[in-house]
């Protein structure tokens, strides 16, 4: 019987989905779990770690043995890095050639150019393992001095945090997040830094790194620089504004402009919280709802639309709007073919939240709905921030949840071609004007 042929786009959908089968699987047995744990909750503990979400439907720390937790930490920087992770390592360590077939892999999982695609996955185990590495010998000694925790816990701890926070995952072992370390400006920076820098995009970690010598940024990684301080800085002082004298009112002020910062950059896809997200007021949700359907940026760890596909698309909006046949940026332009994909990327998205959101309204009709289009941007976002409804959600609406992770992580291109690719026309139609607006 002939096997059938998959194309990379069905190979790299069907991998995550297998993966994260496969994480379900290990987390049930006896050594990974404290507790009965449904298949449900396993699998979908097993997405939010390798889909880099966070969301959780059980208590991470009561849950899950050390060596469970090892599980999620292994899914969460497989997820981060690229379902290739795995094949492409095994064949750097014996020293071995990558064929064609894992090079385009590679390519198409991560949304790089087929060109130096080795040359820059070497780049992502390279700034993965250095930074957590890093952060976690600096968590780790802060852990144990500070707090007095044993080595071998503070090692523990510091290791599975700063994994999660580079990949943006927003898992934690502490039971309650990062909620008590509001007041730690060490912990909350540290982690700030992680997940800003897992959310930039290795490209552009790359550009930086080289940039002493090159003195020279790309248009992309400029573009991905601005929009990143532009969103950190406008959601600082939105969540300020409108929690400063709300759940934020017991803190002193600079601890009320330390979480405001913490919340702003954790919203944009990484799902740590200092202040309880369900103790915060409905217009602030609505804020983070917006910052996290945007994202991070593109080829990172995080997800969302990405901050490119929406600088671009307000590009376009003024270039329409004053006539300009170009999508000028300084002294380049933007390729309306981008613009377009851009566009479609946002419509798509907005189709997937708004349609999983209907649904997930109608099998749990007694949680507010604000509540419900929270959860589902974050799991698209792969955020994993929550106003308190994951646990107590039916299975049916944890299974929407899950494909909506998937659907993040795997990106809405790569899942439609997957399922729809098929041969295109040569033939060309005769084109006729429409009136619009």
């Amino acid at each position: 019987m002939k096997l059938p042929r998959f194309s990379p786009t069905q190979r790299i959908a069907l991998s995550y989905a297998g993966f994260a089968l496969l994480g379900a699987i290990v987390l049930l047995l006896p050594i990974s779990r404290r507790v009965g744990v449904s298949f449900t909750d396993a699998v979908f503990t097993a997405a939010s770690a390798c889909y880099v979400t966070g969301l959780n439907t059980v208590n991470t720390a009561t849950a899950w043995t050390p060596f469970g937790d090892a599980v999620i930490a292994l899914w969460i920087q497989v997820g981060g890095a690229g379902i290739t992770l795995i094949t492409t390592t095994i064949y750097l360590l014996m020293g071995r050639k990558i064929p064609f077939g894992t090079r385009v892999l590679m390519a198409q999982d991560r949304n790089f150019g087929l060109v130096g695609v080795v040359r820059l996955f070497k780049n992502i185990l390279y700034y993965s393992f250095t930074i957590e590495g890093v952060a976690s010998l600096l968590l780790a000694l802060y852990l144990h001095f500070v707090y007095g925790y044993a080595w071998v816990r503070a090692v523990g701890i510091a290791v599975f945090h700063c994994i999660s926070a580079f990949n943006n995952a927003g898992f934690d072992i502490w039971s309650n997040n990062l909620e008590g370390f509001h007041n730690d400006a060490f912990v909350v920076l540290l982690t700030s830094v992680l997940i800003i820098l897992g959310g930039l995009g290795f490209v552009v970690l790359a550009e930086l790194y080289s940039y002493p010598v090159r003195r020279k940024l790309s248009l992309h990684t400029r573009i991905v620089l601005l929009m990143t301080a532009i969103l950190l800085v406008m959601g600082t002082m939105l969540i300020f504004a409108f929690e400063a004298n709300a759940s934020m009112r017991e803190l002193s002020w600079p601890s009320k402009v330390l979480n405001a910062w913490f919340m702003s950059v954790s919203t944009r896809t990484a799902g740590f919280d200092t202040i309880p997200v369900g103790s915060m007021r409905e217009v602030t949700w609505f804020i983070m709802t917006i910052l996290m359907f945007i994202g991070a940026s593109p080829g990172s760890t995080g997800g969302g639309i990405k901050t490119t596909t929406f600088y671009t698309l307000m590009k376009t909006a003024i270039a329409t709007i004053r006539g300009n046949p170009e999508i000028v940026v300084g002294e380049r332009s933007i390729p309306f073919e981008i613009a377009h994909r851009s566009l479609v990327i946002f419509l798509l998205s907005m189709g997937v939240v708004m349609g999983c959101t209907l649904v997930d309204a109608a099998l749990e009709p007694d949680i507010p709905l604000m509540k419900v289009l929270f959860e589902e941007v974050s799991a698209f976002g792969t955020v994993g921030l929550s106003t308190g409804i994951t646990g107590v959600i039916g299975t049916p609406m944890k299974w929407v949840i899950i494909f909506t992770m998937y659907i993040g992580r795997i990106g809405i291109f790569t899942f439609l071609l997957s399922i729809t690719q098929q041969a295109q026309s040569k033939a060309r139609h005769v084109p006729e004007k429409i009136f619009i607006g």
